[in-house]
């Protein structure tokens, strides 16, 4: 049985992210451990500064309302588990340094669910936000980013560059949902020249097929900062996979145009893990 992490911040309540853990459950039982947050990492925000030096504390943390907001999304989250028969863990961890807390969870979790549009929105509604940057770069198990409403992905797009980063994550999602790998699958491999061939195509082509039995191999010559999102708005219902940080093409296209442009527009699950 694989347990999925689920991380919940104030009073936000991922329901996309939910409804994924929902959908795979029903595949094969899981175990749902719902990691409840304060509203706001008090070790990165502590106090705001204010006009000649006078410190003013946000509204929020004057009221000092944290666990209310933390205990109603708990109530919320025992509710949905039994209705749809999920088994389930409660995790509060709404101390002073929320991030931290949230990354040594992924220690011990197979697959973090993160909403990909509500992540700490009182603090940023931008995303990815300084809170979901810093838990993409630390987390200790790959991360599934879920927008509040999705269409039910028909296909899987693995996003390849023949790096290290970009296999590793199609391996762990091979490993982690293989009642998912049956689905059509694009092995992507994006480059800035037209004459480039798919890295190693031989050994890429050996591997990922014996995973992905629905699998076509594309090369596409695409912008770093705005191609990616393009084509992908032509391919709805997808999945995105891809490895992140890694110094690539890919690697610039999710620091720039996958950031801000995938999450806020294509609405679409995607798939992250890095070593």
């Amino acid at each position: 049985m694989k347990k999925l992490i689920i991380a919940l911040d104030g009073e936000h309540f991922p329901h996309g992210a939910f409804e994924f853990a929902k959908q795979l459950n029903q595949l094969s039982p899981l175990m749902l451990a719902g990691v409840f947050l304060s509203p706001v990492d008090y070790s990165k925000i502590l106090a705001f500064s204010g006009i000649d030096g006078v410190t003013l504390l946000p509204e929020w943390l004057m009221q000092n309302d944290d666990e209310s907001l933390v205990n109603k999304n708990i109530v919320h989250f025992r509710e949905s588990c039994e209705k749809e028969g999920i088994s389930y863990r409660v995790h509060k961890d709404n101390n002073l340094m929320a991030l931290s807390s949230l990354v040594e969870e992924t220690r011990f979790a197979d697959l973090l669910l993160i909403s990909s549009e509500l992540f700490y929105k009182n603090v940023s509604g931008r995303q990815p936000n300084f809170y979901l940057e810093e838990v993409l770069k630390k987390t200790e198990c790959p991360v599934m980013l879920v927008p509040e409403t999705f269409t039910d992905p028909k296909q899987l797009v693995l996003a390849y560059d023949g790096s290290e980063s970009c296999l590793f994550a199609i391996k762990q999602f091979a490993y982690l949902f293989p009642e998912l790998t049956d689905k059509e699958t694009i092995l992507l491999s994006i480059s800035t020249h037209h004459d480039e061939d798919i890295p190693e195509y031989s050994m890429v082509s050996e591997l990922i097929s014996g995973h992905f039995p629905n699998l076509q191999m594309q090369q596409l010559t695409l912008q770093p900062k705005t191609g990616f999102s393009a084509w992908m708005a032509d391919q709805p219902d997808s999945y995105i996979v891809m490895g992140a940080f890694s110094r690539s093409v890919i690697s610039e296209i999710f620091r720039k145009s996958f950031a801000s442009r995938v999450i806020q527009e294509n609405k679409m699950p995607v798939f992250i893990s890095h070593k």
